[in-house]
């Protein structure tokens, strides 16, 4: 570790960052090698659920360009609280040669330095895989068992000609447009539509 950006989190203002502060500090005492670089990434009052954090997305925009090499955190639910979300962050992490460190979670570690790096990457890779394929199979049982119950899947059929020759025939009847929709259970802007369609076109 030579270049690292360490990010610390709390979710409310009144929540101290104290006790995060001092155990990654004294984690980096304890190392053989300084680092060369050290940037701190603060977050406060943000959910750790919450993708857009400011300071998330601009520590991991600088590591994507090489300015670091390997993320420290007090805890990974300082990171992110959504397990699923945090797996493919420190694969995408991976993909650009940055480690990532959990002080207080050692068997989390995936720093250059840790022999059975690759494996957790394997395992958190076949995790997401397999989340990927649940989510899919969840979708596909969701769309059978609509369509099991009668519902009408994919974009709404247009109207045909009948249903236009219906609507000039009630406007020619002296109905009102709100009256049409009502009558034929269609949106009054398409009843407006309807009426000013010329059929021969």
């Amino acid at each position: 570790m030579k270049k690292i950006a360490i990010y610390y989190r709390v979710s409310t203002d009144k929540q101290d960052m104290a006790s995060q502060i001092y155990t990654v500090e004294k984690y980096l005492e304890e190392l053989k090698t300084p680092p060369q670089k050290i940037e701190i990434f603060e977050e406060f009052g943000m959910s750790g659920k919450d993708h857009k954090r400011p300071e998330f997305r601009r520590l991991m925009k600088e590591c994507m360009k090489g300015k670091y090499d390997t993320i420290v955190v007090y805890k990974l639910d300082r990171f992110s609280r959504d397990a699923s979300m945090a797996i493919r962050t420190l694969l995408e992490l991976d993909d650009f040669g940055v480690g990532f460190v959990s002080v207080t979670q050692p068997v989390l570690n995936l720093g250059h330095d840790n022999p059975f790096r690759r494996t957790l990457l394997a395992a958190f890779a076949e995790l997401a895989e397999i989340e990927r394929e649940t989510i899919v199979a969840r979708v596909k049982a969701g769309l059978a068992a609509a369509k099991q119950r009668g519902v009408r899947l994919g974009a709404p059929p247009k109207y045909n000609e009948d249903t236009i020759r219906k609507v000039k025939t009630l406007r020619e009847d002296g109905n009102s447009f709100g009256q049409i929709a009502d009558l034929l259970d269609i949106p009054k802007g398409s009843v407006y539509r309807y009426a000013q369609m010329d059929l021969d076109t």
